[in-house]
């Protein structure tokens, strides 16, 4: 009896309400709400794991993430992201950083035989740059190929700078094989640096943003392998003053 006494009561505000909103003197306010609720439950009705899927997203497998890491090239885009990518990201400057620093220390140094330039022209600037395109595409959002390409030029034209310096009589000790360069045979080196660089700096860039996707996408969901926090101890329940134990 009091749970049909409720259902009428519930019924008749219904009624009410609807009545007052057709005659414009109740809240329409109420009656989005209804349709709202109305929608929410309908919709959960219809898809039962919906909810559950969108607070625990599912970690795509390794071929997965392997897979929808990749994306398609977009050339024209990319160079109108051009002057964005180098004057409001931090992906070209650390690497430009690390050519210019290593040029400015190779020109200080004037003996073949010091140790100091093998690891210039070997690591920090070498013929074929490979940490700065690589830094260049993990740290750019987009158009990594680009950025990869901008920093593998600029290390190649810097590594171009400190040969013309060594080789114009600043550097002791050279060998008698590499003293005499000719003018020739600069121009056909610095070409083949430059495409080397053109070639090799845009592809270690796209394949080092490729790799920050896919250890983006490989990482989603960890959260729910994380251990989880231990539950914390019921409080203990005060005895009621009433129930005092006798002595």
């Amino acid at each position: 009896m009091a749970r049909a006494k409720r259902t009428d009561r519930a019924e008749a505000r219904r009624r009410y309400r609807a009545a007052m909103v057709e005659q414009g003197q109740g809240e329409p306010e109420a009656a989005e709400v209804d349709q709202d609720r109305a929608a929410a439950r309908a919709g959960r009705s219809a898809y039962p794991g919906a909810g559950a899927a969108a607070r625990t997203p599912e970690r795509p497998g390794i071929f997965s993430a392997f897979r929808l890491a990749m994306r398609p090239v977009h050339y024209i885009d990319d160079l109108r992201y051009a002057p964005t990518l180098i004057l409001r990201t931090n992906a070209i400057w650390p690497p430009v950083l690390i050519s210019v620093v290593a040029l400015a220390y190779g020109l200080t140094r004037t003996d073949y035989n010091d140790p100091s330039i093998q690891f210039v022209t070997s690591f920090a600037l070498p013929m074929t740059p490979l940490i700065q395109p690589m830094l260049a595409g993990f740290l750019a959002p987009r158009a990594t190929w680009l950025a990869g390409l901008i920093t593998s030029v600029i290390s190649g034209i810097c590594f171009e700078i400190l040969i013309l310096w060594y080789y114009s009589g600043h550097l002791a000790n050279l060998p008698a094989s590499q003293a005499n360069l000719t003018s020739d045979e600069y121009v056909s080196f610095t070409i083949q640096v430059l495409a080397t660089a053109v070639a090799l700096g845009s592809l270690l860039g796209a394949a080092s943003g490729w790799y920050k996707r896919f250890l983006t996408l490989a990482g989603a969901g960890s959260t729910r392998n994380q251990k989880r926090p231990a539950a914390k101890k019921p409080a203990p329940r005060q005895a009621s003053r009433g129930s005092t134990a006798r002595r």
